[in-house]
């Protein structure tokens, strides 16, 4: 299993969750990953990308061929493709890695240039997916059958979320989180890291922590899509734009 990877170029993408109800990331992320081919950068897919819990198996069928297909291209044009488990697809874990395209791994500690950067999807730091695993694992089922009565359903919950965290928004960092993010955040740049990215909130943003240290998260492309980049020493969040 690789946990440590050096790289000139490298981009970060998470929680595609393609085969979700609500998902259409698919017409996104595939001519994203032919841009990061033409611009010769290695992808991280950090979790969530394919869709099990609340996932529509003919959703799944006319999505995810293309998409491996897309991935494939990336490895034949000689760039790298790792594959960070997230808490939506961590029973793909086997099966990701059997499939030979990609290196998966539960995070990647990241070399560019002088900085090192930690790569986590971020839910072993949810305390409600952390203490209430069972229960956790019963409401994403209940959310995905929700999902598919009404799609909408999805964009009102990140609204409240968004709403709520307002008030905590200098402590938890970016709007939409709670504390927890942050707090596991400062204590892997306490480990030596000059910045670190998560997924898993939907929440995209970035903050700084301690000593210029910096906190990005990539949040999710069922909204808008967002991705890290990480060259010539230096992270950046941005924007796709088609």
């Amino acid at each position: 299993m690789i946990t440590t990877i050096h790289t000139d170029k490298l981009v970060v993408i998470s929680d595609l969750h393609l085969g979700n109800p609500f998902s259409n990331s698919k017409k996104k992320v595939i001519p994203f990953l032919k841009w990061a081919i033409a611009e010769k950068y290695d992808v991280v897919i950090n979790g969530d990308g394919l869709e099990i819990a609340q996932s529509s198996f003919t959703k799944i069928a006319f999505e995810v061929p293309e998409f491996l297909r897309a991935l494939t291209e990336l490895k034949r044009a000689g760039r790298e493709v790792y594959y960070v488990t997230g808490n939506h697809d961590i029973a793909l874990e086997h099966f990701l890695e059997d499939w030979g395209m990609m290196k998966v791994s539960p995070f990647l500690n990241v070399h560019c240039g002088d900085i090192r950067v930690r790569i986590e999807h971020g839910h072993i730091y949810d305390p409600f997916f952390v203490k209430y695993p069972v229960l956790y694992d019963q409401l994403t089922h209940f959310a995905g059958f929700l999902l598919k009565i009404n799609p909408n359903i999805y964009k009102l919950w990140i609204a409240f979320e968004k709403c709520t965290s307002n008030r905590r928004a200098k402590k938890s960092g970016i709007v939409g989180e709670k504390p927890h993010c942050r707090e596991a955040a400062e204590e892997l740049v306490h480990r030596g890291f000059d910045a670190v990215i998560f997924g898993h909130t939907h929440h995209a943003g970035e903050k700084t922590i301690g000593h210029g240290h910096r906190y990005y998260n990539t949040g999710s492309w069922m909204l808008t899509p967002y991705y890290a980049k990480i060259e010539a020493g230096k992270v950046e969040l941005l924007e796709w734009r088609l």
